[in-house]
């Protein structure tokens, strides 16, 4: 039988214990904050682009464009570097004024399939280093730093285009507000909490959705254009509507 004094400090550290198990299972549960996706430079040009087609003399005339360079840099404010993977869905979202966006469909309008989680590393990668040997899978942002190299983004919007079986807003003389969103190639539960033991002395693993500030562009009532090339390179900056008073 327990003496008085021997029950209490069994108690005493069963509490101990319980009040212990607590905060480790609130601070492996804890969110890791991810970086903010900032754009912080975006540059523009105006072309004339034709329809692709089989039969030149058949295809509609060449309609104007806006293609729209964006630098966007991922910056991680917080205390431990973050290891991301760089494979992402990309979507774009366009508003004629301030307020709700919507998305606009790239190309044909068809969606590219999202990847499924990430069960297993790449062959390129190694299971004790997310970056050596190098790899274009993952990369790590510093504790307060960027990554880098920067997203450099290609966008290219319709000016003044007739469609089909899409309508297209007449840009010309109008504000254009565009912002990115990403959503970051999910990572298996199981993978990550290894990852995140075998990685720990690089970072921790971090995957999920980013959105940028939002770009403003005023596009004038007559843009000087020439025929559009498979390769340019961007001479016109446009200010982040974020920036504007």
């Amino acid at each position: 039988m327990l003496s008085r004094n021997s029950a209490l400090a069994r108690a005493s550290v069963l509490i101990c214990t319980s009040i212990w198990f607590g905060q480790a299972a609130t601070i492996r549960d804890e969110p890791v904050p991810g970086p903010l996706a900032i754009a912080t430079k975006a540059e523009v040009n105006y072309c004339f682009a034709r329809v692709r087609g089989l039969d030149p003399e058949r295809l509609p005339p060449a309609y104007l464009v806006l293609q729209l360079f964006v630098t966007v840099s991922y910056r991680n404010s917080g205390t431990r570097p973050l290891i991301l993977p760089l494979e992402h869905e990309r979507t774009v979202y366009t508003a004629l004024k301030q307020g709700e966006m919507k998305a606009f469909k790239e190309g044909l309008g068809l969606s590219d399939p999202v990847p499924k989680p990430l069960e297993a590393l790449p062959p390129d990668v190694s299971p004790n280093s997310p970056v050596d040997p190098k790899n274009d899978f993952f990369v790590v942002i510093p504790a307060g730093g960027e990554m880098t190299p920067p997203l450099v983004e290609e966008i290219t919007l319709p000016v003044n285009r007739k469609g089909v079986l899409r309508n297209y807003p007449d840009l010309r003389g109008r504000s254009v507000y565009v912002k990115l969103r990403y959503m970051h190639r999910k990572i298996d539960a199981t993978l990550q909490a290894h990852l995140s033991d075998q990685w720990s002395r690089f970072g921790v693993p971090w995957t999920g959705t980013l959105t940028t500030n939002t770009i403003l562009i005023e596009v004038p009532a007559s843009p000087q254009a020439a025929p559009c090339k498979d390769k340019y390179t961007p001479a016109h900056q446009v200010v982040a509507a974020d920036d504007k008073k």
